[in-house]
This record gives structure tokens, C-alpha cells and sequence, in this order.
């Protein structure tokens, strides 16, 4: 019998759901920096906190979000950052197809320990530079491109499939 009432299991769980609290604030900030002219929303729910924010691409086709997911893994926090977009490839008549754009695709990850008030700046610095990139990488990528046979165009999903796509 070792008399012991409370595994050290529990106290880890509990650190890690405090640091996951005290993330929401600099994830919100991330985010906020990402796109200050949008509002940032956050959702909670027994698996962690839900953070996104809207963003534009410059052509002005499609929806896209910054959504980041900030929760308890093992025993580390862990924090998902992606864009969720409904842009598709499009077909020569300009509908989008079944494929999506996957130049416009981001996601970054990083788990950190129990206690931790902040994020890496190297993490914040490969978020904001991989979203910027990721939403000016059509037209990067149209411009490195000599003949326009070789260009992409993209369109925007059907709604249906617009809300698979941003969940």
C-alpha cells in the first residue's frame, strides 16, 4: 500500500490544461497578426481550444481561414496551425474540378512542454511567413511561368463541398 491519493499522471493532465489556457491568448495574438483586420474566434470543448480567423487571397476567388488548434497531446501541448480553403484546381471551362489547390496549403506544428507562457519565435515566424506565402503561391507561382499554357487558374468549390472543405 503506497497511500498515495493522487497519481502524478493527474498533476501533469492538470499543468498541461493550465498551459493550454494560457496559450489562448498568444494564439489569438498569432492569429490576430495574421489578418488584423479580421475577427479571431475561438470554441473550447473537452479536447482542447479551436482558434481561426479569416483570411483573403488576392484574386478575391474562394474562403479561406487561419484555423489553429491548441490541446492536450500525451504530455506535451500541442498546437496545429492550417489554412482551410475551398479553392480548387479549375477546369477549362473555369468550374473548379475535384482537385484542390494545394499551392495555397499550410500546415505547422509544434508541441511544447507544461508551463510554457509563450510560443517559439521561430515557430511564430514559420507560421507568419508559410501563410503569407501560401496565399500569394498562385500568382507566385503564375509568374515564374513563362508560357501561359503552363499557368494555373483556380475557382471556388461548390457550397457543399466548400463546407467538407472548411469543416
Amino acid at each position: 500500500m503506497t497511500g498515495c491519493t493522487e497519481s502524478s499522471l493527474g498533476l501533469i493532465y492538470r499543468e498541461l490544461d493550465e498551459t493550454v489556457e494560457s496559450l489562448v491568448p498568444v494564439v489569438e495574438a498569432l492569429l490576430q497578426h495574421i489578418a488584423p483586420a479580421e475577427a479571431v474566434t475561438c470554441e473550447s470543448d473537452e479536447a482542447g481550444y479551436r482558434l481561426a480567423t479569416r483570411i483573403r487571397f488576392p484574386d478575391g476567388i474562394g474562403r479561406g481561414h487561419v484555423v489553429a488548434q491548441l490541446f492536450r497531446y500525451r504530455e506535451t501541448v500541442r498546437l496545429d496551425v492550417e489554412i482551410s480553403h475551398n479553392r480548387m484546381l479549375a477546369r477549362h471551362d473555369g468550374r473548379a474540378s475535384d482537385r484542390r489547390c494545394y499551392l495555397n496549403d499550410f500546415v505547422a506544428t509544434v508541441s511544447l512542454p507544461a508551463k510554457v507562457d509563450h510560443l517559439p519565435p521561430d515557430f511564430e515566424r514559420s507560421v507568419l511567413s508559410g501563410v503569407r506565402n501560401a496565399i500569394h503561391a498562385v500568382q507566385r507561382y503564375n509568374r515564374a511561368q513563362a508560357a501561359p499554357w503552363n499557368q494555373i487558374t483556380v475557382a471556388a468549390a461548390e457550397p457543399a463541398m466548400a463546407d467538407l472543405v472548411l469543416g
